[in-house]
């Protein structure tokens, strides 16, 4: 049976497969064409090698982050999508629609039931909607005016229900991840 042959990928000569050097789905015909080569392409396989060890870097981060940076993550994405959403909206508790220059943006995603008394609800689409940093950061959340733009916004049908919800929920880092990638699909749609 005659053996495969297979070309140099420096100088194109035809070699068979058994006397060919092969490194990394490359085949030489001799020491010197695979020398010859690789100081060709020195920076392309230096540029290749720093990518991959940015990748394993990734990998690793990834693998040592905690259940809390997940979550700041996931809240991350999902708050950026509530503002984008909302964009259009007045703010849901005093009905402004344009802020000045506030350091940090003018907007923030805020919450009716906040995260701490009830994080269940933490990633729930009708519990957090646009809202100004005055009303958000400085007035507690102004919730008595926020359930009066609720109320107007989504109806009282579905703010008692959020005012009735207790199930607790302890997300996993696979639901953050989940949900981190779903706010982040949801964002760049838009």
């Amino acid at each position: 049976m005659k053996s495969a042959s297979r070309r140099c990928s420096n100088c194109r000569k035809k070699v068979a497969t058994d006397d060919a050097i092969v490194s990394s789905l490359k085949a030489f015909c001799c020491y010197e064409c695979l020398k010859e080569y690789t100081e060709k392409h020195r920076e392309a396989i230096q540029k290749a090698v720093v990518k991959e060890k940015r990748q394993e870097t990734r990998v690793r981060k990834e693998k040592l982050k905690s259940r809390s940076e997940w979550l700041r993550q996931a809240q991350k994405a999902f708050n950026a999508y509530i503002r984008w959403r909302d964009r259009d909206e007045a703010c849901v508790s005093c009905g402004n629609y344009t802020i000045g220059d506030v350091p940090g943006g003018g907007w923030d995603a805020g919450h009716y039931r906040s995260t701490g008394s009830a994080p269940h609800l933490r990633f729930n689409l009708w519990n957090c909607h646009k809202q100004c940093v005055k009303c958000n950061r400085y007035l507690s959340g102004n919730v008595a005016e926020y359930r009066i733009g609720l109320i107007r916004k989504i109806g009282i049908e579905k703010v008692e229900m959020l005012e009735a919800m207790t199930e607790s929920k302890n997300y996993s880092i696979d639901d953050l991840k989940r949900i981190k990638n779903i706010f982040k699909k949801r964002n760049k749609k838009c």
